[in-house]
């Protein structure tokens, strides 16, 4: 039924409402940031000391002028999220690297 009609008792929003992807969307996002913000307000940094190496040894290869400084937990873990990320692809490319020269090389003799 449209607002249109005579004696219309139902109600059309005039604006969409959220969805449920869309609201837990939402949810997710306000909770990942209350975690980062508790994180941060720690006294004991864990993230950051845990991403130190790595982070200095990154910036050591790719960057040698840079100076590496210990970050806060909520940094750390943001800063650390897309290193695992890269790692885990650049591990997944290797292995199908692998898998496919060892369909395309021929076997040795044995």
């Amino acid at each position: 039924m449209s607002n249109n009609e005579p004696n219309n008792h139902y109600y059309e929003p005039a604006v969409r409402s959220l969805g449920l992807i869309e609201g837990a969307i939402i949810v997710m996002t306000v909770g990942a940031m209350a975690v980062v913000q508790w994180l941060d307000e720690q006294t004991l940094q864990v993230f950051g000391w845990f991403l130190f190496p790595i982070e200095f040894l990154l910036n050591a290869v790719f960057f040698p002028g840079t100076e590496t400084r210990l970050r806060k937990n909520g940094a750390a873990l943001l800063e650390a999220l897309p290193i695992f990320l890269l790692s885990y692809v650049l591990y997944r490319f290797a292995k199908g690297a692998i898998s496919v020269l060892r369909l395309v090389l021929p076997k040795r003799p044995q």
